[in-house]
């Protein structure tokens, strides 16, 4: 049985709804739904909280049948080539490694050099590090000091802002101490991330980096879809995504309700775009730029 299904099954047992349990941890329900799937981890502090709140001994959440190998390189790998709904195949195409040795190496059956888990990791988006990172090493206090470093702020500036003292801020970062979480709470607004980056283990550390992105463009990227299109456009040119922008700006400009025989040449144009090769693409985003600048000259 993984972690979360005992919190599950405990919050089952002792009537206390996901809703409820989340509020008492102060973590998004969703993030809670995705622990009980077992597709992110508490961290050491949460679950010991967990076990307080359940009055249940710690080691009640001891892994079994090799979960604790879950930690290693070729598990991370393997989960987080999943989550961006790569496949084997696609990912040695992009990274240039063989399929054989990522297989491998998924497998735990095959090392990485460095060299290669540079490749891997930045089809994957993330850094090499966070696939070598073991969650035991990977406390709240390292993750704290990591942000804080990113955004290259001292800890006396960082206590200035959330109102606290900076030997506070240094005793959180060396694990001498866990913060309240209001104090957390606090910090992670200050470095513009979810609590959910500090209680969670989670290899793909960048989606809660958000700092520099706009709260619109961050509240955006929650809908699945949106990340989708993302995905979708990580092999384009700036050239193909500055004419599909400008198409974009000129559907908002005249966003209305489609009516059936619209809605039936959009859809036409989308089969079209799905099948066509990149020059017939250029033409289209050619035929987009003249019809804007035509109907620039008649607005002028």
């Amino acid at each position: 049985m993984t972690i979360g299904e005992k919190i599950r099954k405990l919050r089952e047992e002792r009537g206390v709804s996901l809703e409820e349990l989340a509020d008492r941890l102060d973590i998004a329900p969703d993030c809670m739904v995705e622990v009980e799937k077992g597709e992110r981890r508490l961290s050491a502090a949460t679950l010991t909280e967990v076990a307080g709140i359940f009055g249940v001994d710690i080691s009640y959440f001891k892994e079994e049948n090799g979960e604790a190998e879950k930690n290693n390189l070729g598990f991370r790998l393997r989960r987080l080539r999943e989550q961006k709904g790569i496949t084997l195949s696609e990912l040695s195409r992009r990274s240039g490694v063989s399929l054989a040795h990522i297989s491998e190496i998924e497998r735990s059956r095959s090392t990485a050099s460095l060299k290669t888990l540079e490749k891997l990791a930045a089809v994957l988006e993330v850094s090499p590090s966070s696939l070598l990172r073991s969650a035991q090493e990977d406390t709240l206090g390292n993750k704290l000091k990591r942000l804080r470093e990113k955004m290259g702020l001292t800890q006396k500036e960082l206590a200035q802002q959330v109102g606290i003292s900076h030997s506070l801020i240094g005793q959180i970062e060396t694990d001498r101490i866990q913060p309240s979480l209001a104090t957390l709470s606090s910090l992670a607004e200050a470095l513009g991330v979810s609590t959910c980056y500090f209680l969670m283990e989670e290899e793909e550390e960048d989606l809660y980096l958000g700092y520099r992105l706009p709260a619109d463009v961050r509240e955006a990227l929650r809908r699945q879809v949106l990340q989708e299109i993302v995905r979708a456009l990580a092999d384009w040119d700036e050239r193909e995504i500055s004419g599909l922008l400008g198409f974009l700006h000129l559907l908002n400009e005249n966003r209305r309700p489609l009516s059936k025989a619209a809605e039936d040449q959009y859809q036409e144009i989308r089969r079209f775009v799905s099948r066509a090769t990149e020059e017939k693409r250029n033409l289209v985003l050619n035929l987009i730029k003249l019809l804007q600048g035509n109907s620039r000259e008649e607005d002028s």
